[in-house]
C-alpha cells in the first residue's frame, strides 16, 4: 500500500476534495461561488465579525473583504457596527441572504445524508465527532 493511502492528512484532503466537489457541482448549477456559499452557511446561524468569518471560510482577509463587498452589493449581507466593540465590524445576512442560505443548507444536508448513507447512523456520528475533535485539537 502506498504511503498516501494510509497517511491521515492525505486521506482527509482526498475525502474533503471528493465530497466537496460533489456539492460544488450543485452550487455551480445555481451559479453560487463556493466562498459565497461558505459565507451564507456561516452567517445562517447569526452575524460574525469579519475576522472570524475569514478563519471559518478558510480565506484571507483581503479576499473576505472583497467577497463581502460583492455580497453586500447583491443584497445578500450587511455590515453592522459591533455593539460590544466599535473597532469590529459584524457581517449579517439580509432577508434575501437568509432565504438563499436556508435553501442551500437544505441541499447541503441532503448531500451530507447521501455521503453518510452507506454507514450505520452510530458510525456516522462517531466519524463526525472524531473530525470535530481533530479540528478542535489543531485549532489551538
Amino acid at each position: 500500500m502506498r504511503f498516501l493511502d494510509t497517511y491521515l492528512a492525505a486521506l482527509l484532503a482526498r475525502a474533503s476534495s471528493l465530497i466537496s466537489d460533489e456539492f460544488h457541482a450543485t452550487l455551480a448549477r445555481k451559479k453560487i461561488p463556493v466562498l459565497q456559499w461558505r459565507v451564507l452557511a456561516c452567517l445562517s446561524d447569526g452575524s460574525l465579525p469579519m475576522g472570524d468569518l475569514g478563519r471559518v471560510i478558510l480565506a484571507k482577509q483581503p479576499t473576505v473583504s472583497k467577497l463581502i463587498d460583492r455580497m453586500e452589493a447583491a443584497g445578500l449581507v450587511v455590515r453592522q457596527e459591533d455593539p460590544a466593540s466599535r473597532r469590529r465590524t459584524l457581517v449579517a445576512l439580509t432577508p434575501h441572504g437568509s432565504a438563499l442560505a436556508a435553501e442551500l443548507v437544505v441541499l447541503a444536508l441532503e448531500h451530507e445524508a447521501s455521503v453518510l448513507l452507506p454507514f450505520e447512523p452510530e458510525t456516522a456520528k462517531i466519524f463526525v465527532d472524531v473530525l470535530r475533535k481533530l479540528i478542535e485539537q489543531h485549532s489551538k
